[in-house]
């Protein structure tokens, strides 16, 4: 094979062109952000957007829902019901998951029921509680507490 200087440096552009795409961009596409009042907003710029971690398809009534979990930058979740697409988001009224730290979500067999557990706060002997979140009536959430611990690591 015989490569030129100028088709080696175009090739080397065409690479370095390439992969300053792939590490500039890297999924931003399929990011959802919301405000703190549940509504899509276009980039995650503003310091008060959360970005989407959590999203599930949710029925009542014959009715589409979606319920979605979002973080804002220091790992702080809402938990937000909307229409499909994010349409007329509004928070659950859930003050016991509001604003706290999520450790972890997880749906259970139904489709409108999660275990929910909440850590309160950084570090060693935290308190930790997990929740039931059952939203068969999503503006009449029910929610319970499954237990209580304390963080031992």
């Amino acid at each position: 094979m015989n490569f030129s200087a100028k088709s080696i440096e175009l090739k080397t552009y065409l690479l370095a062109a390439t992969t300053v795409i792939l590490v500039t961009f890297p999924g931003c596409a399929g990011e959802v952000y919301l405000n703190n009042h549940c509504q899509r907003v276009q980039t995650g710029k503003d310091t008060l957007n959360f970005r989407v971690d959590f999203r599930r398809n949710i029925e009542s009534d014959g009715q589409q829902y979606w319920f979605a979990m979002a973080r804002y930058a220091d790992g702080a979740a809402i938990f937000c019901l909307t229409r499909p697409n994010y349409a007329q988001g509004t928070l659950i009224a859930v003050p016991q998951l509001q604003h706290n730290f999520i450790e972890e979500i997880k749906p259970e067999n139904r489709e409108s029921s999660f275990l929910i557990t909440v850590r309160h706060g950084n570090g060693w002997q935290v308190p930790i509680t997990q929740f039931r979140l059952n939203l068969d009536s999503p503006f009449q959430p029910k929610i319970t507490i499954l237990k209580q611990w304390r963080d031992t690591i």
